[in-house]
C-alpha cells in the first residue's frame, strides 16, 4: 500500500493546534460535528424503522414539513436544531435525548484538551438544581 502524502492543509492545522485558543475552538467544533452526525444518523435510522413520514413527524411536533425534511435529510447547511426540536422529534420516534459520560479515550481527546488551561481548582458556585416535573397521577 502506497503512503499518502499529507496535505498542506493538515500540516497547517497541526501547526495551528499548538496555539491553545485555536486548539480549543478546533476541539469544540470537531465535537459538535461528530455529536450532530451521531444524533442525526440515529434519528434518521429511527424514522426509517418507524414507518412514519417526515410529514407525519412535522405534524406531530407542530412544525413545517420543510423544516423536518431539511433536518432529517442531512442537507448541506441544514439548520442547527434546538434541543427542544431534537427532543420533540426523538419523542415522536420513540426515543429520548440523554447525556451519557464519555469514554476515557474520548475524554482525553475532548475534555482534557478543553480544560488544559484551567488546571487551577475553582470554587463551584452553589446553584440550585432544576426539579424534575412530577408526573400526574
Amino acid at each position: 500500500m502506497a503512503n499518502k502524502e499529507r496535505s498542506v492543509f493538515w500540516d497547517d492545522v497541526e501547526r495551528r493546534l499548538e496555539d491553545p485558543e485555536f486548539r480549543r475552538h478546533f476541539v469544540l467544533e470537531q465535537n459538535r460535528i461528530q455529536t450532530a452526525d451521531r444524533v442525526m444518523n440515529l434519528l434518521i435510522d429511527a424514522l426509517e424503522k418507524s414507518g412514519l413520514t417526515r410529514a407525519d413527524v412535522a405534524r406531530a411536533v407542530d412544525s413545517h414539513a420543510s423544516a423536518i425534511r431539511r433536518l432529517l435529510n442531512q442537507e448541506a447547511g441544514a439548520a442547527n436544531p434546538t434541543l427542544q426540536t431534537l427532543t420533540d422529534v426523538a419523542a415522536v420516534l420513540g426515543f429520548q435525548v440523554e447525556l451519557v459520560p464519555m469514554k476515557r479515550q474520548t475524554r482525553q481527546q475532548v475534555t482534557d484538551q478543553l480544560t488544559v488551561r484551567s488546571q487551577a481548582p475553582r470554587q463551584a458556585a452553589a446553584r440550585p438544581r432544576r426539579q424534575e416535573p412530577v408526573p400526574a397521577a
